[in-house]
């Protein structure tokens, strides 16, 4: 199976799972977005990898038009379905590759996108697409989980995704994201750190795949009571075992010669 083919597996399996998952429909989490993006009625967004559909719906309500962007058509059905409920019809759904995006260059205001960058093979491809995209003077909001700066603690945190998620490729260090950044000729203009306290038994629901949680979770037990914490404060409460995830939200803005 080619990796294309395995993200749109996995995430047709997580339609249902992801788009009620407490961890994406976090309002916290999509308040720090918005004030990110800082809508208005003039604005042109870009949702790559929308998934089903959250934020997008979330920033139509401000916005002269949003367009979600995914892989996987179970996600943009979901997406669909969500825009339609809430009676949005400024939402627009485009489906295909982050590395090839559909779109004309400097067609949005802002390109945001939440929790896709560890699955793509090639971030720096997908982040040069998005950068093509954007007006200028525009912005590239970019959030998601990152591992630690430490390269075996990084290493043990990516394998644990991977087991629990195939179309997994690797979570980046802030300094790794920071400096995809600036190779794409971008100016960071603010960043925010937040940790997301997580349990087993809801983060790998979210798979929709039962036959992962018994090996995965005797690995991470281990792992728990051996102190061996994976950059992520892997732990047992004598209950589930626990973690954190670590997210950074970066704002980065154009910045074209000028003439």
């Amino acid at each position: 199976m080619d990796f294309q083919s395995r993200i749109r597996k996995e995430f047709a399996r997580q339609a249902e799972t992801l788009s009620v998952a407490t961890a994406f429909t976090d309002a916290n989490v999509l308040d720090r977005i918005r004030a990110a993006i800082r809508p208005t009625q003039t604005m042109d967004i870009l949702d790559v990898g929308c998934g089903p559909g959250i934020l997008a719906a979330a920033l139509a309500q401000e916005v002269r038009e949003v367009a979600a962007f995914d892989l996987t058509p179970e996600m943009l059905a979901k997406a669909r379905q969500r825009c339609q409920e809430a009676g949005l019809q400024n939402v627009r759904f485009e489906l295909g590759r982050a590395e090839a995006l559909p779109f004309s260059a400097e067609s949005f205001d802002v390109v945001v996108t939440r929790a896709t960058l560890h699955h793509f093979p090639d971030p720096h491809q997908v982040v040069r697409e998005m950068v093509r995209v954007i007006r200028p003077h525009g912005k590239l909001v970019l959030a998601d989980v990152v591992s630690s700066e430490n390269t075996e603690e990084a290493a043990l945190h990516n394998a644990l995704e991977i087991l629990r998620d195939p179309s997994h490729v690797r979570m980046l260090s802030v300094s790794e994201i920071q400096r995809l950044i600036d190779a794409a000729g971008l100016r960071a203009t603010a960043t925010s750190t937040w940790e997301m306290p997580r349990g087993f038994e809801e983060w790998i629901r979210i798979t929709n795949a039962p036959e992962r949680a018994t090996p995965l979770f005797t690995i991470m037990l281990a792992m728990a009571k051996a102190g061996i914490h994976a950059g992520i404060d892997l732990g047992f409460n004598g209950r589930i075992v626990v973690f954190k995830h670590r997210w950074l939200l970066i704002t980065a803005e154009t910045n074209p010669q000028e003439p």
